[in-house]
């Protein structure tokens, strides 16, 4: 297949993807009437994920689901960083927590609810939109190289981080949601290493779900809270701009190590087989 064709066809698989994903949840959601039940955000985000299943095994990237324990292992390994960084949070905010409240604001029902959601949006629909979609299709696009693979990383991590411009519905200060989407860029980019690495989308969903779930613990869960723009206000304090711009600098420099010289040989060899 020749580089246009092949721009073609991937960059098509993407167009598709977002098409599916924009009809059928709402269509989905009045089939079945699911106006005003609790299950239909999980239920919606389930029909999304099946949507870019169904387009990532349509164009040949099923090797996106594939899975190894040891893989899966060395995602916890190689995202050293990232894994460290969620323990502390994880630790420090379930510390501030029991010491504040004892047990969580939020009831039995609703905090099942939320970790499912979490789980299934933060982890499987985000890790599969964004590295499993996105990064694949656009390195699949440009050729194998490793311009391309950094072309991919980049234009999937941008997308990632735009994502978020959802937050703002119901943000009443708009800055600290634009904080989140400049340091999702960079994240988005070091998960994108991360997966190059590994191959083993599994580890990337669990990885980003426990680190979301490390951050959301105490003021979602515990203090019963959800005022997106206020908690990243809190988290980041002062110079917020400034501080999710370093955050993003310093992920981006580490998706870049994971993918140094010495290790992107590997990732090619990795693909070949």
């Amino acid at each position: 297949m020749n580089s246009f064709l092949r721009i073609v066809k991937y960059i098509g698989g993407i167009a598709l993807a977002f098409v599916l994903m924009s009809i059928l949840p709402a269509k989905v959601d009045q089939w079945l009437n699911l106006q005003d039940s609790p299950f239909e955000p999980i239920i919606t985000l389930g029909v999304i994920i099946l949507c870019l299943a169904i387009v990532i095994v349509t164009f040949g990237q099923k090797n996106v689901f594939a899975f190894s324990f040891k893989s899966f292992r060395d995602t916890f390994i190689i995202g050293g960083t990232m894994t460290a960084v969620t323990a502390y949070y994880f630790i420090t905010n379930m510390y501030k927590a029991v010491k504040e409240f004892g047990k969580p604001q939020m009831e039995g029902f609703a905090i099942a609810l939320f970790l499912i959601n979490l789980f299934i949006s933060a982890g499987i629909r985000e890790e599969l939109l964004t590295r499993g979609l996105l990064f694949t299709f656009f390195r699949k696009a440009f050729g194998k190289s490793k311009a391309s693979y950094i072309v991919a990383m980049s234009l999937s991590s941008v997308l990632f981080g735009l994502l978020h411009l959802s937050n703002l519905d119901n943000a009443v200060n708009p800055i600290p949601i634009y904080a989140q989407i400049i340091y999702a860029i960079g994240i988005g980019f070091f998960l994108a290493a991360l997966y190059a690495r590994t191959k083993n989308l599994w580890g990337n969903i669990i990885l980003h779900f426990l680190f979301d779930l490390s951050l959301m613990v105490y003021p979602y869960i515990y203090a019963n809270r959800s005022d997106m723009d206020v908690l990243i206000g809190e988290w980041l304090g002062s110079h917020i701009i400034i501080k999710s711009i370093l955050i993003s600098v310093v992920s981006i420099l580490l998706g870049l190590f994971l993918i140094r010289d010495s290790k992107f040989k590997p990732i090619m060899e990795a693909e070949e087989e």
